[in-house]
């Protein structure tokens, strides 16, 4: 501590152990399918409809997507992502958008790989009379669950009356990711001298979103009289009292007319199952993913830290920090921050096995306003196999690891491996002198050295890495040379890179350091010489 040579108030900054978790954006919401113009190669984001004109060209009779950007930002939308996709034909057809074969190439829904984030997808109508089939929204949902998004599903333009169960579930499958609304909007259209005309209510129902998420949260429902449809004249059908009891018992959000001209949304219910009933209502199901995802990018300093006590401690401060702000914001159900949500990673998340592969297990629970139950969270981090967290919650189990490692020699792969350090090699330069000047020189290349290499893993019972060091201690004859290889993996437990240690042989074993009062865990090193180093891109 400094030194004070005059009394008075002194500020010190202090570093902090714990890393803060912050809340990621919710309604940043993309939208795919035909443009005027624009490019194509990527998807673009916008920040007002007056952005979109310039960049994608504005209302085009023919083209849903512009009316529908148009109704997100007068209601309330901040960031639109704009996916422009090229039809094949004459207009855009469903195969444009989810055929299988386009996944590879990244195009049609799969353009949106190249979009950093997505919060709410809005597929508008293929065309003014042609709807999104069966194929795409399932393709959307899939999609969306796995980038953590919800879906807002337009009403077929056939229905033009209160649809019935079977009419609903031939739409789309079931599941928490999606909501659909009906029936559609009543709004004037600029390109036909302002005259009524009948839209998909999908960019208005995310600007909605949106605009509730900004003045209350993503746990308030985006729905009832603070959630008017700004710039609507009217729902295309008028419902009755009974006709929205059973729109809402069938999972379908309506659009009604309130006394006074109001248009407003009538439901917050997503397309679950019918017993998932924890995230039946959209408020609960997007709160969930706010959480999930804001943690797993909080926590992306997890990888490679020591798997230890120490280590768990931190996670759980830094989770109760982030859940603890939610409560006293008014997101989450109870008196008090141990009625709102609990925090475990401990010895009792994790098993010794766990620990040597490289995992963290971490479980995270919090009571959503509505319904007034637990919703666990299993989060798991630098796995290798995903078998090895059913102990967690059936709900999720989410990866923090950026990647992993995998090491092997004479056929076998060494268990518990969680850092590889000193790859790399070293060429010297020589300096040559040129004729009588001892001035002009000039460089050649010298020997290349490849620098030692340092395995550390965590100690478990395979002794793959004692066995070398012994066979090398007490060897006879030739030197024990291995080829070893070195494997970079992606959360998918795909190979993305490898290195291989041509002839290398062990020149230091170290055992762990044994302290019974420390908290990092006990770990083991290995340090190699080797006479090549060869790189691998499985991918080329």
């Amino acid at each position: 501590m400094p030194e004070h040579e005059f009394p008075g108030i002194f500020v010190e900054e202090v570093a902090s152990e714990t890393h803060a978790i912050a809340g990621v954006p919710t309604a940043t919401t993309a939208f795919l399918g035909v443009t005027a113009s624009g490019p194509v190669e990527a998807p673009r984001m916008v920040g007002s409809f007056a952005e979109y004109e310039a960049q994608f060209g504005g209302l085009s009779a023919d083209m849903p997507l512009g009316y529908a950007v148009q109704h997100y930002f007068l209601n309330g939308g901040r960031e639109a992502v704009i996916a422009r996709v090229m039809p094949s034909g004459a207009t855009l057809t469903d195969a444009d958008l989810s055929s299988p074969a386009l996944e590879a190439q990244q195009r049609g829904l799969w353009l949106l790989d190249r979009a950093e984030r997505l919060n709410i997808l809005c597929i508008p109508p293929l065309s003014r009379s042609g709807d999104v089939g069966r194929a795409t929204w399932d393709a959307a949902i899939a999609y969306a669950s796995r980038r953590r998004a919800m879906v807002v599903i337009d009403p077929p333009a056939a229905w033009a009356a209160a649809p019935t169960l079977a009419d609903v579930a031939a739409v789309a499958g079931r599941s928490p990711n999606a909501a659909l609304y009906y029936p559609r909007l009543q709004a004037t259209d600029p390109l036909h001298g302002n005259q009524p005309a009948s839209f998909a209510p999908c960019g208005a129902i995310a600007g909605i979103y949106a605009r509730t998420d900004a003045a209350r949260g993503v746990w308030k429902a985006p729905a009832g009289t603070e959630a008017p449809v700004l710039g609507a004249q009217g729902p295309s059908v008028a419902l009755s009292q009974a006709q929205l009891a059973e729109l809402n018992a069938m999972g379908v959000n309506a659009l009604r007319a309130l006394p006074g001209g109001a248009t407003v949304l009538w439901g917050a219910r997503t397309r679950a199952d019918d017993g998932a009933d924890s995230f039946k209502f959209v408020p609960v199901r997007r709160l969930e993913l706010f959480i999930e995802s804001s943690i797993i990018g909080g926590l992306q300093w997890v990888a490679f830290e020591p798997n230890g006590p120490s280590l768990w401690g931190r996670l759980r401060t830094s989770v109760e920090h982030f859940l603890l702000d939610l409560f006293h914001q008014g997101a989450l159900q109870g008196d008090t921050p141990q009625q709102a949500f609990f925090v475990r990673c401990d010895a009792s998340t994790m098993t010794q096995h766990d620990i040597d592969q490289g995992i963290v297990n971490l479980v995270v629970g919090f009571a959503p306003l509505r319904p007034a139950e637990f919703v666990i969270i299993g989060i798991g981090s630098l796995a290798k196999d995903a078998g090895c967290a059913r102990l967690l919650s059936q709900h999720y189990r989410i990866r923090t690891a950026r990647y992993a490692l995998r090491v092997t020699w004479d056929g076998e792969s060494i268990a518990g491996v969680r850092r590889v350090r000193g790859l790399g090699q070293l060429t010297e330069l020589m300096s040559v002198r040129e004729g009588g000047d001892a001035d002009a020189s000039r460089s050649t290349i010298g020997p290349t050295k490849f620098e030692p290499v340092t395995i550390t893993r965590g100690l478990s019972r395979d002794t793959a890495f004692e066995k070398w060091a012994q066979a090398m201690r007490h060897g006879t004859g030739s030197a024990p040379r291995k080829d070893v290889r070195i494997e970079m993996h992606d959360n998918a437990r795909q190979i993305t890179f490898a290195w291989v240690l041509k002839g290398a042989l062990p020149i230091k074993f170290e055992a762990p350091d044994l302290n019974a009062a420390a908290t990092d865990v006990a770990v083991e090193e290995l340090t190699l010489a080797y006479d090549g180093l060869e790189f691998e891109d499985p991918t080329c």
